[in-house]
């Protein structure tokens, strides 16, 4: 979530810094809780991990919450993950590194990849949005709305239509100061 913009909050809905966990993030047992906000948004975020251990599968529930704490029913992002795919087994790992973090994570750019698509990106498109200079609240401009690669391909389509505009331009002005000379 972090890396997508979003700043984790404690308990009191203080932001944290960088990816500080909240104090009490894991205090259930194989469920972890996570609030945030980001600049520009309305509402604050939740987001819930829970770890079926029989089958090693997480369920990540994301939603855009109210005043009250409640997921509202129009920005909800789920995810299943089978933890094998990304995560060595505990006990392996332990033995293996001693106790550090080194080699835990397998295929971590592949699983940041997969959450953005399906829980961080699609979170905050569909979040409301504070107005800025005088827009109106809700998805954001248009232009805010739009992937970076459309955003590129609009500005390269605007480009080569204004310099095809400023070419004819200046071949009109040159045939009129040509046909005036003669």
């Amino acid at each position: 979530m972090v890396r997508e913009g979003f700043r984790t909050l404690d308990a009191a809905g203080r932001p944290l810094r960088g990816s500080s966990p909240p104090a009490a993030w894991n205090a259930a047992d194989l469920v972890w809780s996570f609030s945030y906000t980001r600049p520009g948004a309305v509402r604050q975020f939740r987001l819930q991990c829970a770890l079926q251990a029989a089958t090693r599968r997480m369920f990540v529930h994301a939603c855009e919450v109210d005043g009250a704490g409640e997921p509202l029913q129009d920005n909800i992002q789920i995810m299943g993950v089978q933890l094998d795919n990304y995560v060595a087994a505990g006990d392996e790992v332990h033995r293996r590194t001693g106790g550090s973090w080194e080699g835990v994570m397998a295929a971590e750019h592949t699983l940041a990849e997969m959450f953005s698509e399906f829980i961080a990106r699609p979170l905050w498109r569909n979040a409301e949005k504070l107005p800025q200079d005088g827009a109106a609240a809700g998805a954001g401009s248009w232009w805010q709305s739009m992937q970076p690669e459309r955003r590129y391909a609009t500005l390269a389509v605007a480009a080569g239509v204004t310099a095809v505009a400023a070419g004819v331009l200046f071949w009109r002005h040159r045939r009129t100061a040509a046909a005036a000379l003669h």
